[in-house]
């Protein structure tokens, strides 16, 4: 769905909260970046089983509004969250191609984060509660409906960074380790390091306005802003 050019371009408000209440960060970010998704009667979502705070506020954010659980990776759906075979955990969120499922403890308030998919089990940085809110920043750039990427160096990723605001978390684990993040109103940069391949700069907006001063910015292998 295309955005309405009429609605105001979400701000950064909701960093103010990442250190002291991640949900509500979240709860925040999702609001206004997806104001232009309606957000039609939709009964709360139903577990089959107890599970941790951050998680069911993220579903009673997405309720009645699938495109909030993800398009590129995506978070599942509560009547599908099921146990490991053998073991004590429960997914909850898996890449597009099945390269990695996310797994928590369901019964700590704010679980680890582990990965699965790769020769060994991998411990995320942030618990759930900012692993969740990492998710989100990395579904606002992928499924953007205006963005833009290229291949970089640490050089230049430093000086494109320059006027964007970090978002105060440790790097995430995936798509690359590390990937950051970094926001302006309307937008969001993510980078992705993949070591010897140079680092993946993606950035997305659903409001055309809000990239078009970063066309000059780069070479852009891709940019549809």
């Amino acid at each position: 769905m295309l955005p309405t050019p009429t609605l105001p371009v979400p701000g950064i408000d909701w960093l103010d909260d990442v250190p002291q209440d991640l949900t509500r960060a979240l709860r925040s970010f999702l609001i206004g970046w997806y104001a232009d998704v309606p957000m039609p009667p939709a009964p709360p979502p139903r577990a089959a089983m107890a599970l941790p705070p951050p998680l069911l506020a993220f579903h009673d954010i997405a309720a009645g509004r699938e495109e909030l659980l993800g398009r590129q990776d995506f978070i599942k759906p509560l009547d599908e969250i099921e146990y490991l075979e053998d073991e004590p955990l429960v997914v909850v969120a898996a890449e597009n191609q099945g390269v990695w499922v996310a797994s928590i403890d369901p019964t700590d308030d704010d679980p680890v984060v582990w990965y699965d998919g790769g020769p060994e089990r991998l411990r995320e940085r942030e618990r759930l509660g900012g692993f969740l809110l990492q998710f989100a920043l990395n579904e606002a750039v992928n499924a953007s409906p205006f963005s833009g990427f290229a291949t970089i160096t640490p050089e230049v990723l430093d000086r494109f960074v320059e006027d964007l605001v970090p978002v105060p978390l440790q790097p995430l684990r995936v798509p690359g380790d590390p990937t950051r993040h970094w926001v302006a109103p309307g937008l969001v940069a993510m980078a992705a390091d993949y070591g010897d391949s140079g680092i993946w700069l993606s950035v997305g907006s659903r409001q055309r306005s809000a990239l078009r001063p970063l066309r000059s910015r780069l070479d852009w292998e891709h940019f549809n802003g």
